[in-house]
């Protein structure tokens, strides 16, 4: 790989440890990515939409809309973890579904920007 292609990749690699202690390099996926490969169903968007707007009020979701929500969190998380313990990773739903629920929450959370980017990048 080239410097330059490395250093474009440094750039969105992020060290973090995981509520269980696992350390992980994380990426923040761009959530268009997702949205273009069909991981982000219209039903969540709207959803999303609707919940910015009512200034905190998070309005019903459907059985429907939490599976499709449930499915983007999945894949979300799938993209983020490229690294686990320092050796690379091809996340797969499947290993997505082996991570503690903490640990699940706390990927998500990072990826979906609701908790602070570290300014330190690895």
């Amino acid at each position: 790989m080239s410097d330059a292609a490395e250093k474009l990749r440094s750039r969105n690699r992020f060290a973090e440890t995981l509520p269980s202690g696992l350390n992980v390099t994380l990426r923040l996926p761009r959530i268009r990515d997702c949205i273009v490969a069909g991981a982000i169903p219209l039903p969540v968007l709207s959803h999303v939409a609707q919940a910015t707007q009512q200034n905190g009020d998070t309005p019903d979701v459907s059985n429907e809309d939490a599976a499709h929500m449930a499915r983007y969190q999945d894949e979300i998380v799938r993209r983020s973890v490229v690294e686990i313990e320092g050796e690379p990773i091809e996340m797969t739903l499947e290993l997505v579904g082996e991570l503690l629920d903490d640990d699940y929450k706390h990927i998500v959370r990072f990826a979906t920007r609701e908790a602070p980017i570290p300014k330190g990048q690895t």
